[in-house]
């Protein structure tokens, strides 16, 4: 099955329906699921703040 007018989103070529590009990268028997397992995240992080104390004083840790 041919898809029209679509771009190969991996090559340079119209798509030619293969479903390469929905292949999970680290297991090739399963499609994508965007869980993000092979996403490096070591360089990125996030925390919830849930106070900002502007007294010394007020801060009990």
């Amino acid at each position: 099955m041919k898809p029209n007018g679509q771009k190969c989103v991996l090559y340079e070529r119209d798509c030619i329906g293969c479903l390469e590009c929905e292949t999970c990268d680290l297991d090739p028997n399963k499609v994508c699921d965007n869980c993000g397992k092979c996403i490096d995240f070591d360089d990125v992080a996030s925390i919830k703040i849930d106070k900002i104390y502007t007294n010394p004083d007020d801060y009990q840790g």
